[in-house]
């Protein structure tokens, strides 16, 4: 037999290695990330990601999966890991949002929140997927890291809508996560806690933000980011979830620093979780609207049902609320218990509100889908409905003669109840185990995402993002800039130290349930103020022996004829 060549063997033992390197998955070494993490290709501990680079030497790596598609079976179980995949993946475009319905309510058509997803909902369960912005050079000490989740409900919004660069030029790696929203995200049902390990079902929204900052711990690195120096934060319902995850178990140690903007839930106001047998019932009342009551087959019934006639069900009664339950491991007590037993994730925490919350919803509610303003009369009689005995007390602290307008009074009622007194009850709450920074937006002429004429909007509820991530969607005054760029450095600042003080921003106290210092952010001033709790009526809304030690709350209201049909199916901040 004659013997191979040197050239044919050499041959063979070039397409040996060929093969083994495809299927170890490793590219070509010019596409390799230096050490300075500054490449367009970095390494993951799933694969290889090609991401874009943008203006002011920012990269972007959009749609990168950190969970499997809860897909079929894993549709209401808890996120399993993403599968490995050959080559370079391409990293320059987001993926879909989760399944949500467009928000497209407003009478011309168009969305009443600014996000792209707003715009076009989505049906697409294979969803969890995440984006990393980060500095082009990272070199020397790894920088700190903002995990931001979105706001919208726990039923609409995406990671997609969040423009990090702003942040990054700031010196930090900013991720924007999707997870499960609506009935896919947080439903809870006999059926389905019957088939857990912990015998408790809900949160499955909850466990896949904590998937992402798993990811995050074990894959930061490859961005030029510090895995010991994370921020989580969110606005609205984002925020209330970063309150749920300080109170969670599961989340211990997977952030330092925490963020809530907009959302409450550990002190008395805040959105207080259900509990697992309300959150059932209220699964229940939805699986069989859409045609699941029979218990002993409900759970397969509900996961053979199409995204789209699930998304039927999410906007309506009960139903139209979406949000942690207690029960399940990720959240096994409400917050305020675990606070009180000191089981939580006591971390720095930079917390606040904007001065005129609610206005952006009696713009949309009253004026843009009810077809007009409130009267006097017709105020009063919605404070009667929803603060039943104590209406008189409420209509005497906000009488309609003290505002230029019935909207405004109701807007400020809403206001001081659901967002600015728990937005201080947390900080007194939080300031007592870990250091606390208290903060208001207050720019009266922030550019509304939508028309209202008669509800000038002012600090509504969302308007602070403009100018922490802005985008040339949304125009801002020069003056407006200057501020977008102390709060940016504030942000930046505090995600770094625990701390938002720097070098040149004005001083930024900490805050103490004595001092009861807020800083207020405003285009023309930015300074400490002592006057939040007069300004809002905290003392009014504050527990007493007549609400038997708890504050006060009022009925959510769905449309009643008897007013009129712009009252909305649930009165909850998303």
């Amino acid at each position: 037999m004659r013997s191979p060549s040197l050239r044919t063997l050499a041959r063979a033992v070039i397409a040996v290695l060929a093969l083994l390197l495809s299927s170890l998955a490793v590219p070509p070494p010019t596409a390799r990330a230096d050490a300075g993490h500054d490449s367009l290709v970095v390494r993951t501990d799933r694969g290889w990601l090609r991401g874009a680079a943008l203006r002011d030497g920012v990269r972007v790596f959009q749609g990168i999966p950190f969970a499997a598609p809860p897909t079929g079976e894993l549709r209401w179980r808890p996120p399993r890991s993403a599968e490995r995949w050959p080559g370079v993946r391409d990293a320059t475009a987001p993926a879909r949002p989760c399944p949500q319905p467009p928000l497209t309510l407003l009478p011309d058509g168009g969305p009443v929140l600014p996000g792209d997803s707003n715009r076009t909902g989505s049906t697409t369960e294979d969803c969890l997927y995440l984006n990393v912005w980060t500095p082009a050079r990272t070199g020397g000490r790894p920088l700190p890291v903002l995990v931001w989740l979105h706001g919208g409900g726990n039923a609409y919004g995406a990671g997609s809508d969040y423009d990090g660069s702003a942040l990054t030029a700031r010196g930090l790696v900013v991720v924007t996560v999707n997870y499960r929203l609506g009935a896919l995200g947080f439903l809870a049902h006999p059926a389905l806690s019957s088939e857990s390990a912990d015998h408790a079902s809900g949160d499955y929204g909850l466990m896949d933000q904590q998937a992402a900052l798993r990811w995050v711990r074990h894959n930061i690195g490859a961005f030029g980011g510090d895995r010991d120096r994370v921020t989580l934060g969110g606005q609205s319902a984002g925020a209330v979830d970063t309150c749920a995850h300080i109170a969670s178990p599961t989340a211990e140690g997977l952030f330092q620093r925490a963020i809530q903007q907009s959302g409450s839930c550990a002190s008395d106001g805040g959105l207080t979780p259900l509990s697992l047998g309300a959150a059932e019932q209220r699964g229940s009342d939805f699986a069989a609207s859409a045609g699941c009551a029979d218990p002993s087959t409900a759970a397969t019934c509900l996961r053979a049902l199409t995204t789209t006639e699930l998304l039927r069900g999410t906007g309506t009664g009960t139903a139209s609320v979406w949000g942690p339950n207690t029960g399940p491991r990720v959240l096994p007590r409400a917050p305020h218990k675990a606070w009180a037993e000191g089981r939580v994730n006591a971390v720095p925490t930079l917390n606040g509100n904007t001065h005129d919350e609610y206005r952006y919803f009696t713009a949309l509610y009253v004026d843009l889908l009810g077809g007009g303003p409130l009267t006097t009369a017709s105020y009063a009689a919605l404070i009667g409905l929803q603060h039943a005995g104590r209406a008189a007390a409420v209509l005497h602290t906000y009488p309609a003669s003290g505002y230029p307008s019935p909207n405004l009074a109701y807007s400020a009622v809403n206001t001081d109840q659901r967002f600015a007194c728990p937005a201080r009850a947390d900080s007194r709450l939080y300031g007592t185990q870990a250091p606390v920074y208290a903060y208001e937006f207050h720019d009266p002429q922030a550019p509304p995402f939508i028309p209202a004429p008669h509800t000038p909007q002012g600090a509504f509820h969302a308007s602070e993002l403009a100018y922490l991530f802005p985008t040339g969607a949304v125009r801002l005054t020069p003056a407006q800039q200057r501020l977008s760029a102390t709060m940016t450095a504030y942000w930046a600042q505090f995600a770094a130290t625990g701390d938002p003080n720097g070098a040149r921003a004005p001083a930024w106290p900490r805050y103490t349930g004595d001092g009861d210092s807020v800083q207020v952010l405003a285009p023309d001033r930015v300074a400490p103020t002592t006057g939040f709790a007069t300004d809002h009526h905290c003392a009014f809304w504050a527990p007493s022996p007549l609400t038997g030690g708890r504050a006060m709350t009022s009925t959510p209201l769905r449309p009643q004829r008897a007013l009129a049909s712009w009252l909305p199916h649930e009165e909850r901040p998303g």
